[in-house]
């Protein structure tokens, strides 16, 4: 097969940044999008767009066909407020879209299929009695947070048949766009963040520019290195919430947050941000390291800086800019 990668979702958060990095890493990147609006993003970096509708795969898996890796990071759009019932209903929107995309798959022949990255949270593992979370970790039993979404999914692909590798990123992925942008610096600017809980808790991170490093590093690995192996694609650095939260607010010269209680925090912003927010545990990446791969950014003491840089320009100014 080419060095050819085709990623489901990239003009999102992380997606976009796949097909940057892909593409500067030689590979030849499609990515399916819904408009032309798109589709020139896509362009944009030098990238070939596939324009179709997720629900109707028929219509463009003969562009799949040949790949090296299918990166699935389709999502619905997410709610306002992210309440236990509206991620059920958007966990059978995802998992809608991505038995249309497994049913076409198995469609093709054999040996034209790509390895399918399956793609979801820290969320969905369980901790072991260290509170790690690991290669080797099971998948929880009894969803929480994002799990509702991605434990599903990833049921779905396991009974696939079709070969797959299983990437977690962080609970939080932050950087120049998305959660961390738009909520995170807007309200710490503000004055309106706010801890919830006491804030000690070890927030599983990656910067989204190394969770893109990392799908398109794994990528580039022998397919005997990929089918049925899990990698955790967080930093490990046990950053906790509170550091998460001060830090940024340092650099950007704001007042530090104030702490709410989780169960006021869950009545205003819903039960599932409170359960990704709070989770507390260390993310061990050595499986990833093994492969050779390397953090640009290990911890957010690196990854902040360079966020608001990027927002910026000027990470001291930041506060101006979201």
């Amino acid at each position: 097969m080419s060095k050819t990668m085709f990623i489901l979702g990239g003009t999102g958060f992380i997606g976009h940044e796949v097909v940057i990095q892909a593409v500067e890493a030689r590979w030849q990147v499609k990515a399916l999008v819904r408009s032309e609006v798109g589709a020139s993003k896509v362009r944009q970096i030098d990238a070939l767009p596939v324009v179709g509708n997720i629900y109707q795969p028929d219509a463009w898996i003969a562009e799949v066909q040949g790949s090296t890796v299918l990166i699935d990071l389709t999502q619905p759009r997410l709610p306002k407020r992210w309440s236990k019932s509206a991620m059920k209903s958007l966990s059978t929107e995802r998992q809608a879209m991505t038995r249309a995309t497994l049913e076409a798959l198995r469609r093709l022949p054999a040996e034209k299929r790509p390895v399918f990255f399956s793609v979801s949270g820290a969320d969905d593992l369980q901790p072991d009695a260290q509170g790690t979370i690991s290669q080797h970790s099971l998948v929880r039993d009894h969803p929480r947070g994002f799990a509702y979404i991605g434990i599903p999914v990833r049921h779905l692909v396991e009974a696939s048949g079709i070969e797959a590798t299983y990437v977690y990123v962080g609970s939080l992925v932050y950087g120049p766009g998305k959660v961390f942008a738009d909520l995170v610096i807007t309200a710490l600017r503000n004055g309106s963040a706010r801890i919830i809980g006491a804030g000690t808790n070890r927030v599983p991170l990656i910067h989204v520019t190394d969770a893109a490093r990392a799908l398109v590093h794994l990528a580039g690995l022998p397919r005997t290195e990929l089918v049925g192996h899990t990698f955790i694609a967080m930093d490990g650095s046990d950053t906790t919430q509170r550091e998460l939260f001060d830090e940024t607010a340092a650099l950007m010269g704001v007042k530090r947050p104030g702490a709410v209680p989780a169960w006021l925090a869950a009545l205003i912003a819903g039960s599932v941000v409170v359960e990704t927010i709070t989770l507390d545990a260390h993310a061990d990446p050595s499986a990833l390291l093994a492969t050779g791969f390397r953090f640009r950014y290990p911890s957010p003491r690196q990854g902040i800086p360079a966020t608001l840089a990027a927002l910026k320009g000027n990470p001291k100014t930041a506060r101006t800019k979201s």
